[in-house]
This record gives structure tokens, C-alpha cells and sequence, in this order.
């Protein structure tokens, strides 16, 4: 491991990393428009100063759900599932909190290609990063897992300064056009991060071949950055290939990925989980908890559950105190569900088995 003299060296070193040479190709039949609109807003915000560009979001998030109510559907009955206790008139007002903030989050996306690494440090602060270090001290990599919540550049950067020398890659959905994914992928690897992607296209046309595909490379990048003792950054709370397992989240039947808790039980990394939230100054609180491992006995099934369970459970009071930058769009929440369903389900499996 390359010993980091100080954070200019970071910087420096983070520069020098070379930029992702396979990326998938575009489909010549794909529309230009989507790419070409990406990079006149990025161009546009080159020369606007962040809270100015953020000024902008509290009109334009209050015409989107006025205007578009439709297309919001899935994120209004997500956050209900959320926040039950809320009325009509607090559910509006998380809504169009939660569309502000998701510009927010885009704006640092069209950003980040000619923001520089350091300029995040100032909005940045970290909350028990004894916590980050203890789990890289075990030696195994580290798994952080998180929810889509606040700003992931905002989290890409934090997680760099606190994890120097070390890789750091990505979990993500490889999204259409394959332009605009590609130009995310190089703008990412820019700042120190590596992207892997989840072919999600091919869960949507019923493409299983392609589904196997995408799901066994992502997972042999995944062992290949825990093998150099680095961190793979997952988030939980989206089934993107549609093989998770029902799980109660919110107190409602959802579909959790096991994925990286199988991974930590396979390879011995520490498990951590971490949110980040932004305040009302627009300052980013990268915040995590105590890591742990998983280790699976007579029950893997359930122990894996189990583990996935945990993970929920330390994240869904930051979701409940901060529904506003919680952004899952499609719906996830199926009827109630508690952790005795659970058992009893796999129980059911058991003697249905035998």
C-alpha cells in the first residue's frame, strides 16, 4: 500500500489514476438528445457558483410536482410508507422537499467533472470516523452500505478523504443512454472511484442470459477490490436485478439484495453502514456505525436475513428523521411485514423442502 504523505499527495495521487478504458459501447439506434442536453448543463453550471445553481431548485422542484404529479407517484407512496404519521399538506411539502434535494444531488453530479477534489472538503464533515478506520484495521476490505440518500458525489468524496491510497469503487446501475452512463463512469473515475455496473436494461427486457452476465463481472470486481483490502460502496435498498429477498423494512414486505452481506460472509469484510444526509446549509454529515461481520452456521439462509436485517434497522431511523433526501423512485413496499413473518416463511421453505 502506497503510504499518502498528506492531503495534497491525496489529491495528486486520486489525478494520476487512469481513467477507465472499457467502457460498454452505445448503441448507434440510441437518442443523442438525453447525452447532449447532459453536457450543456454541465457546461452551463461550469461558470455558476453552487448556491446559486441550488437557488434555482426550490422553483423548479415546486413546477415538477405541480405539473407532473404523475411522475412522482412512486416516490409519494414510498415516502407514505415511510411516514405514515404524515398529512396531505406535510406529505406535499416532503415531496417537493425531496424533488429539491434530488436537483440538488444532480447539480453535484453535473459538477463534478471540473470540481476538484479538494473543494468538497470545506461542506464536508464526518461523524464517528473511528468507526470507518476500525473496519478497514480487520484487513478484508470493507463493504459500506448505505441508502439512496443525500448526495452520492458528496459521499464519493468523503469516503475518499477518509479511505487515502485505497481503492474505491461503486455499485451502480448502468443507466440509458449508455452515453450518459459513460460519461458518469469517466467523471467518477476522476475523483478516485471506480464504477461497477449492474446491467439493469437486461432485467427490464427479460434478458437472463445478460442478467448472469452483468451480476457474476460485477461480483468478481467486487472480490477483486476487497482482495487489495479496498472498499466497495453498495446501496440496499433497491433490488436492481430482481433476486433479493422479502424483508421488513419500515415496518412493510420489501425486496432487500443480499448481495453483499453474501459477499462479507464469503470473504471475511467488515460490513459498515453509513449515511449521508445534507443540513440546511447544504453542508454534507457523512455519518456511520459500528461494522460488523457475518459469519453463517446450520442456517445461512437465515443468518444472511438476518445480517441484511441489521443493516435496515441501523439505517431506517435516518431515513424516518430525513425522508426528504431519501431518492427510490419506483415503488418498493408491499403489505406489512415483521421479522416473525420472516422466520416463519423460511421455517414454511424448510419443511416444504424436506
Amino acid at each position: 500500500m502506497r503510504v499518502i504523505t498528506s492531503p495534497r499527495a491525496a489529491v495528486n495521487l486520486v489525478r494520476q489514476l487512469p481513467l477507465p478504458a472499457r467502457l460498454p459501447r452505445p448503441d448507434p439506434d440510441e437518442p443523442w438528445l438525453p447525452y447532449l442536453g447532459l453536457r450543456v448543463a454541465e457546461a452551463a453550471l461550469r461558470a455558476v457558483d453552487r448556491r446559486i445553481a441550488y437557488w434555482f431548485t426550490a422553483p423548479l422542484a415546486a413546477c415538477l410536482t405541480l405539473c407532473w404529479p404523475a411522475h412522482w407517484r412512486g416516490l409519494r407512496a414510498n415516502l407514505q410508507a415511510v411516514r405514515p404519521d404524515l398529512g396531505r399538506r406535510a406529505m406535499r411539502h416532503t415531496l417537493r422537499a425531496n424533488v429539491r434535494n434530488f436537483l440538488k444531488a444532480w447539480i453535484d453530479v453535473l459538477q463534478m467533472g471540473h470540481r476538484p477534489l479538494e473543494a468538497w472538503t470545506p461542506w464536508l464533515r464526518t461523524e464517528d470516523a473511528h468507526l470507518l478506520q476500525e473496519a478497514q484495521r480487520q484487513g478484508r476490505g470493507v463493504i459500506i452500505v448505505s441508502l439512496h440518500m443525500g448526495s452520492w458525489e458528496a459521499a464519493i468524496a468523503a469516503l475518499r478523504e477518509q479511505f487515502v491510497g485505497l481503492r474505491l469503487a461503486l455499485l451502480a446501475e448502468q443507466v440509458r443512454p449508455i452515453r450518459c452512463f459513460n460519461w458518469m463512469v469517466r467523471n467518477r473515475a476522476r475523483v478516485g472511484c471506480e464504477v461497477i455496473p449492474l446491467n439493469v436494461d437486461a432485467v427490464r427486457r427479460g434478458d437472463l442470459p445478460a442478467v448472469h452476465r452483468s451480476g457474476a463481472a460485477a461480483v468478481r470486481q467486487i472480490y477483486r477490490t476487497l482482495a487489495d483490502e479496498g472498499v466497495v460502496v453498495i446501496a440496499i435498498d433497491r433490488d436492481l436485478l430482481g433476486t433479493g429477498a422479502a424483508l421488513p423494512f419500515c415496518g412493510r414486505r420489501t425486496s432487500i439484495p443480499l448481495g453483499a452481506v453474501e459477499i462479507a460472509a464469503r470473504t471475511g469484510a467488515a460490513v459498515l453502514p453509513v449515511s449521508l444526509t445534507r443540513d440546511r446549509q447544504d453542508n454534507y454529515l457523512c455519518r456511520a456505525f459500528a461494522p460488523f461481520t457475518v459469519t453463517l452456521g446450520e442456517s445461512p439462509q437465515l443468518e444472511l436475513r438476518a445480517a441484511a436485517h441489521r443493516l435496515l434497522a441501523t439505517l431506517e431511523p435516518e431515513l424516518r428523521h430525513h425522508p426528504e433526501q431519501w431518492h427510490v423512485m419506483n415503488p418498493i413496499f408491499g403489505g406489512p411485514m415483521t421479522w416473525t413473518d420472516v422466520e416463519r416463511e423460511l421455517a414454511a421453505q424448510g419443511e416444504a423442502a424436506s
